[in-house]
């Protein structure tokens, strides 16, 4: 009978596998969506999957490229037949986070986090996380637009955002919205409005994951579809797609923990973060190329738990720094403390190219520039926490609301960990749980 680290070697080594297999026909194993802003509005057919040839030349975090217009809105908008169409005056940032959860064998947990979420964005009450999504690979995609005016003349433009399933593998109900999104099998429609208006200051109330975006200092944006004057710095969805999952492998071998770059293409820059309750610890990876791995440690903690918090907000505003500019840095780091700093866990933070990003852009109205940044957050189960996972769950006093207090953000992934223990008793109370957190 093979032995429990004989499994996780042969998970790990099939995981390996299928990645390759998977990025080999990456289109076809993953979510592929396209975004189309007009000033006018569009409809499906003024949607390409090809459209996005300026777009699709960028790299994550450095690709600004002027928006280019390619259907009839764009044309009217150009003016007369012929003449080239002048650029718009607004400048589009999308940063896109894709998330998976791990267990120590490999094994795909469910990325749906818990969250604290402002009263002005909306949960989808038909959202993934209210039925159990099972894939082997998996990932949330979380997505941020931010503006800018590009030519200091005061802007007030309704854009009209339509996200498009681009092959068979279809993503999941949008979990949260802001603006308000209406979706079908095959579209998201997005109305919103950006103006010079500055956006609201978030008071302390509200998450630093949605006030963090204020310092990029941006346009506001509105809901067009509420009776609300109410201008904030972001417009941020989130889906679960499936085919999806880490280009980086986190494993431990004699006791010492082991990077891998699983992916075809070169990674510059990675953050292996720990953080517990002694504590925040940030270890800078360098660049990994494909099939490349690289032996790490987590790092002495020899502060206070603050000074160390302090440490590491520093060193994740650097990294972001080192590809995008400082309002940006700035912005992406006070929106990410949560999820990759303050939040007790073992992840691994990187930054990918476009070739490695789950989805596509196209403008068919002219912008200013368009860039992109894509960050890859795999979040990896200890040993030591899956053992108290199981504990949790083997008590009998413990109901649903106190598991999501004790395990935390993960709490879905979890208790998924704990439904496939051997112990039919453990397995049933996980399942019983988990389905009373996603029926809140």
């Amino acid at each position: 009978m093979a032995t429990h680290a004989q499994n996780a070697w042969l998970s790990q080594r099939w995981n390996e596998l299928f990645y390759t297999l998977m990025r080999q026909t990456r289109w076809l194993a993953s979510i592929s969506c396209a975004i189309s802003l007009s000033a006018w509005g569009c409809s499906a057919s003024d949607l390409h999957p090809g459209a996005n040839a300026a777009g699709a030349g960028s790299l994550a975090g450095a690709g600004n490229v002027a928006g280019s217009a390619t259907d009839t809105g764009g044309a009217n908008e150009a003016g007369a037949a012929g003449e080239a169409p002048s650029a718009g005056s607004v400048a589009v940032v999308q940063v896109e986070t894709v998330t998976t959860v791990q267990s120590s064998a490999g094994f795909f947990l469910s990325p749906t986090p818990e969250q604290v979420v402002p009263d002005y964005v909306e949960r989808n009450p038909e959202g993934a996380s209210a039925a159990a999504a099972v894939a082997d690979e998996r990932a949330k995609i979380d997505l941020a637009l931010l503006f800018r005016d590009a030519e200091a003349g005061g802007v007030n433009q309704e854009l009209d955002a339509q996200l498009m399933a681009a092959n068979a593998a279809p993503w999941a109900t949008v979990d949260h919205y802001f603006p308000h999104v209406e979706q079908s099998p095959a579209l998201i429609s997005w109305p919103l409005s950006v103006s010079s208006v500055a956006a609201a200051d978030l008071d302390s109330s509200i998450s630093p994951e949605w006030r963090g975006w204020q310092n990029y200092r941006g346009l506001g944006v509105r809901d067009r579809t509420r009776a609300t004057d109410l201008h904030v710095p972001v417009a941020t969805l989130d889906f679960e797609a499936s085919g999806l999952s880490s280009p980086l492998l986190l494993t431990v071998e004699d006791g010492a923990l082991t990077v891998t770059n699983r992916s075809s293409h070169a990674i510059a820059r990675a953050l292996l973060i720990y953080s517990h309750p002694g504590g925040v610890g940030v270890t800078a990876i360098g660049t990994l190329d494909p099939g490349e791995r690289t032996v790490t440690i987590l790092g002495p903690k020899e502060h206070p738990p603050e000074t160390l918090l302090a440490l590491a907000r520093s060193q994740l505003t650097e990294f972001f720094a080192a590809s995008v500019d400082s309002d940006l840095a700035s912005a992406m780091a006070a929106a990410k403390s949560i999820p990759f700093l303050e939040t007790q866990g073992l992840r691994l933070i990187a930054l990918l190219n476009d070739e490695l990003e789950p989805v596509t852009v196209s403008f068919a109205s002219p912008l200013a520039s368009q860039q992109r940044v894509v960050i890859s957050h795999s979040e990896i189960l200890k040993p030591e926490e899956e053992a108290r996972v199981l504990e949790v769950v083997t008590d009998s006093s413990i109901d649903a609301e106190q598991a999501l207090a004790t395990l935390g953000r993960f709490t879905q992934a979890k208790l998924e960990f704990a439904e496939q223990s051997a112990n039919s008793s453990v397995s049933a109370k996980a399942t019983r749980l988990l389905s009373e957190l996603r029926a809140r």
